[in-house]
């Protein structure tokens, strides 16, 4: 048989390149079952110099994809079963929150919620507001408008969205005065509400813990639900 594009110069055929090969072999798929014998006949030589029929070379190559498909899928179980404990857990901090009484029960579940259930070693929460109904002086938290830390978290506030990593030194500061010196990761949410906005920062010792490069869909999804929370508890600013 003659490939396409092979030429006969003085009655010697001339070689064909492998491109025009494997071009052939893909715009006839069906080669190899017109001509089995072709493909049984065909050796390949292996990585250890072992030579190998093109058949047992794709049957190898089949159990690799299997094998690889057999891990990732065990990957992506792993991944499921994770993240729905970990939905699982959120809920039942979530039902918590809602039934402390007051912003100081409120404030010392979250922190120990998060410290027991998501491993963390330090919990800020920030609300750039007065209280209402108790007295500020029972909730450090509420911090007031004017915190002078706010213009450290920019860019978390502004984006509204969950930002994890390395804090900066001014950052530790401003939250874990008696910790500067403790690097480590952390992840900053923001909160919002009608009015107002401030921080939850979840804090690790562990460098790796919150990397700047991890999912932040949950992280989010526990921002809302203490702003939820928090917000009947923030005094409303009377209009000028």
């Amino acid at each position: 048989m003659k490939l396409q594009g092979d030429d006969e110069v003085g009655g010697v055929q001339a070689s064909v390149s492998p491109e025009v090969v494997a071009e052939y072999l893909r715009a006839h798929p069906d080669f190899f079952e017109v001509f089995p014998d072709v493909l049984r006949e065909i050796e390949i030589t292996h990585s250890a110099g072992d030579a190998v029929s093109l058949l047992e070379r794709q049957v190898s190559a089949l159990r690799d994809d299997n094998r690889r498909m057999k891990v990732r899928f065990e990957e992506l179980v792993a991944l499921a079963t994770s993240n729905e404990n970990l939905i699982k857990r959120i809920h039942q901090l979530a039902l918590a929150l809602m039934e402390a009484a007051g912003p100081e029960a409120i404030f010392a579940t979250l922190s120990g919620r998060l410290a027991q259930e998501f491993d963390a070693d330090r919990v800020r929460t920030v609300v750039c507001a007065n209280p209402a109904f108790v007295d500020s002086n029972l909730v450090p938290e509420f911090v007031g408008a004017n915190w002078p830390g706010r213009t450290l978290f920019t860019d978390v506030l502004n984006a509204k969205a969950p930002k994890c990593g390395e804090l900066t030194q001014a950052q530790r500061a401003s939250l874990f005065p008696s910790d500067t010196d403790v690097i480590g990761s952390a992840a900053v949410l923001p909160l919002s509400g009608k009015g107002w906005d401030g921080l939850l920062i979840i804090s690790s010792e562990d460098a790796s813990r919150f990397r700047h490069d991890m999912g932040t869909d949950f992280l989010a999804y526990l921002g809302d639900i203490v702003s939820l929370i928090v917000d009947p508890w923030v005094t409303r600013e009377e209009p000028g």
